[in-house]
């Protein structure tokens, strides 16, 4: 992939995010759904490997099919699990940033962190992927983690981190992420 072809797949893509998921703007001014609300918000995460060879997550079933068809994007068979579409009492966005030198995609809970990578030039906000229980108690039964090899990130249920870390040389862990649902609504 061409970087311009790449920069344009990125706007492209950041542009779909209202398809389901919220954008940076709506993300502050959404009222907070009920929890049982939520299960029917509930959207599976697909983590896709970018031509660049980085990491790229989605819960728009839309923007995963135009990556792979569009731009030749493969998806994996990490297991994943299901995110919220929507904010929800106990939920928490899940950020998704474009490292400004390829296609490698990196995701945090953090606004902190998200605030700092931006403004260090380095990465490019490109919304909310969507909504992830801060708690088991707000319904995340499934934790995710974070690992980084080289300018790419990637994400992980608990399970798959380990086999990672066991089975692929570099991969390290970066920590907890938030936890996901385990199921669709």
């Amino acid at each position: 992939m061409t970087r311009p072809v790449g920069l344009g797949l990125a706007v492209a893509l950041g542009a779909t995010l209202s398809l389901g998921v919220a954008t940076a703007q709506s993300a502050s001014a959404a009222p907070a759904t009920s929890n049982t609300g939520v299960a029917a918000q509930r959207v599976k995460v697909h983590e896709l490997v970018t031509k660049d060879g980085g990491f790229f997550y989605t819960a728009s079933e839309s923007e995963r099919r135009r990556a792979i068809d569009e731009h030749g994007w493969s998806a994996t068979r990490t297991p994943l699990s299901y995110v919220s579409r929507a904010p929800f009492s106990g939920g928490k966005p899940l950020f998704r940033l474009r490292w400004a030198k390829s296609a490698s995609y990196l995701v945090t809970a953090s606004v902190a962190e998200r605030e700092r990578l931006v403004t260090s030039g380095d990465f490019r906000y490109d919304g909310i992927l969507g909504y992830a229980p801060g708690s088991a108690a707000a319904g995340g039964d499934v934790k995710v983690f974070r690992l980084s090899n080289n300018n790419k990130w990637r994400m992980a249920i608990e399970s798959h981190t380990k086999k990672i870390l066991a089975d692929e040389p570099g991969w390290k862990l970066d920590g907890p992420l938030l936890r996901q649902f385990g199921q669709a609504g």
